[in-house]
Parts: structure tokens; sequence; C-alpha cells
């Protein structure tokens, strides 16, 4: 949660710095994407965890990799099935 709203705190604050942002994209659009990347940034830890569990490996890189790709497996699943 503190990612999120800490990623979403820094994605207002940048509309501010660069008003251009809030023109081209809106502020919804600004704050839901930069607090998805601030709790994507503050769970790699989990997600390597994720990985890990699925290889086996104590490959940091792979687990990180695979971790992360879960879920934009299960993303890439749902618009499929929704088409």
């Amino acid at each position: 949660m503190v990612g999120i709203f800490g990623g979403a705190a820094i994605g207002w604050s940048l509309t501010f710095l660069f008003p251009g942002l809030e023109e081209r994209f809106g502020m919804l659009t600004i704050l839901l994407w930069s607090g998805a990347l601030g709790g994507i940034l503050t769970s790699l830890g989990q997600f390597m965890r994720a990985g890990a569990a699925l290889t086996r490996r104590d490959n940091k890189v792979l687990n990180l990799i695979v971790g992360l790709g879960i879920p934009a497996f299960l993303l890439l699943i749902l618009y499929l099935v929704s088409r």
C-alpha cells in the first residue's frame, strides 16, 4: 500500500512539474499508472518469491522475470477470453 500511495503521490507531483502530462494523459490515468508502478517496485521481492516457487532455482533475474510474467500472463488470458 505504501508503494501504491507513494507512486500516486509522485505522479500527482509530476503533473505540477510538467503540466503537459495532465493535458495529454489526464490526472486519473497518471495516478493509476504511477500507483501501479510504485506498487510493483515495492513488491519486487514478492515477485521473486513467486517466480522461485515456479522455477525452483536460485537465479534472481529468472525468478523476477517469471514472477512478473504471472500477472502479465493472466491479463493476457483475460484479454483473449473477453474478445
